[in-house]
C-alpha cells in the first residue's frame, strides 16, 4: 500500500512555482491548518506535451518537532517515505510523468494526539534536469483548528451543478491558462487547457461524487478553487 498513515480529511492546495523546464508544482508555500489528519497535496505536474519527466527530490530542511515527526511521512506517485528521509541527504525519484498530467505528490500527516502548535514548515528540493524548485509544507496545529488552506478567491462561475457530462466554467480570460480536476482523495484526473473566458469541460468519464477544479494562470499559480458534483 501507498499509504503510510490512517485517516481520511484532505487540504487540498493550490498550483504554483512553475520552472523553464516545463514542470509545476503546488504553489511556493502551502500553508494548512490542521485538527488530526492531513493529506497537504503539493502536485506535480509535467507541462511538456511530448515528454515524460522523471523529479528527484529530498527533504532539505524543516523545523518540526519530535512529536510531529512520528506521524509524518511525504508520498510522490511511487510510494510514501516516513520522517527518517527528511534528513537533507536521502533523496527519492518519483515514477516517470507523462506528458501534461500529474504526479501525486504529498505531507501526510496526523496531529490528533500532537500538542497544538506551529507553524512548523519542511522544505522540499524538487530537481528536473538542470532546474531546481523548492516548495515548502508550513503547518500549524490549533487545540479547535478546522483544516484549511490559503487560496486566492476571484470571479469565477461552475455549472450546471451537479453536472452530467459536461461542466461549464466562466472566469476571467486574461488571467486563467489551464483547469485542473481533482478527486476527493486530491488526485489530478484530468487537464485541460483553456482560452477565453469561458471553457466546456468533458466530465463524461469522471466517476460519481464531488470534484475540484484549480483555475490556474500563465505562471503555474492557482487563482481560484471551485467544487462540483458529477452525477
Amino acid at each position: 500500500m501507498k499509504k503510510i498513515l490512517l485517516g481520511g480529511l484532505f487540504v487540498i492546495g493550490s498550483l504554483g512555482a512553475a520552472n523553464a523546464q516545463g514542470f509545476h508544482v503546488h504553489q511556493d508555500t502551502v500553508r494548512a491548518v490542521l485538527a488530526g489528519y492531513a493529506e497537504v497535496h503539493n502536485d506535480i505536474m509535467n507541462m511538456s506535451s511530448t515528454d515524460s519527466i522523471v523529479v528527484n527530490w529530498k527533504v532539505i530542511n524543516h523545523n518540526f518537532p519530535a512529536s510531529w515527526l512520528s506521524g509524518t511521512g511525504i508520498c510522490d506517485n511511487y510510494q510514501c517515505y516516513p520522517s527518517s528521509t527528511f534528513n537533507g541527504t536521502s533523496t527519492q525519484t518519483t515514477k516517470p510523468i507523462a506528458p501534461m498530467s500529474m504526479a501525486s505528490f504529498d505531507m501526510q500527516i496526523d496531529v490528533s494526539s500532537m500538542p497544538a502548535g506551529g507553524p512548523y514548515y519542511a522544505t522540499v528540493e524538487l530537481k528536473q534536469g538542470t532546474t531546481t524548485v523548492n516548495a515548502t509544507f508550513e503547518l500549524t496545529k490549533f487545540s479547535t483548528g478546522v483544516a484549511t488552506i490559503n487560496r486566492t478567491n476571484e470571479s469565477v462561475t461552475v455549472y450546471p451543478n451537479p453536472a452530467h457530462s459536461e461542466l461549464n466554467v466562466l472566469f476571467d480570460g486574461s488571467v486563467v491558462k489551464n483547469i485542473a480536476v481533482y478527486n476527493l482523495i486530491g488526485k489530478a484526473v484530468k487537464v485541460f487547457r483553456v482560452s477565453g473566458n469561458s471553457a466546456k469541460l468533458d466530465i463524461d468519464n469522471l466517476p460519481s461524487g464531488i470534484h475540484f477544479i484549480n483555475l490556474i494562470d500563465a505562471q503555474g499559480k492557482v487563482v481560484a478553487t471551485r467544487k462540483f458534483t458529477h452525477l
